[in-house]
């Protein structure tokens, strides 16, 4: 928050004391990764910004892909070992998250 990469509404820092407050404990987590909406909305966001946005060239699929019907996703995970796939994830929608047990199992 002191960074400037989220809202300043999220948390309340207590300067003289360093105590926080997040205003996000107060919604129910989803799914099996204990987040909330809002946070992992705030996560996609940042990594839309700071990672698919200013990357775009690099990472857009070329016209030939698009034309196929490849469609983006923004959301996805992948382990590998040299050229073996250990563990893979794909985003199956809004606030769809790998589970980071999965992954340590797989790897």
């Amino acid at each position: 928050q002191k960074k400037g990469r989220w809202p300043d509404t999220a948390l309340e820092i207590d300067e003289a004391s360093g105590s926080i407050v997040n205003k996000f404990d107060e919604l129910p987590v989803v799914g099996e990764w204990p987040r909330r909406p809002l946070e992992l909305a705030t996560l996609r966001l940042q990594s839309m910004l700071g990672i698919s946005l200013s990357k775009w060239d690099d990472l857009a699929p070329d016209d030939e892909a698009l034309k196929s019907g490849v469609l983006t996703q923004l959301g996805g995970c992948i382990a590998t070992d040299q050229d073996a796939v250990l563990y893979e994830y794909r985003d199956k929608g809004i606030c769809a998250v790998a589970n980071f047990e999965d992954v340590l199992k797989k790897v």
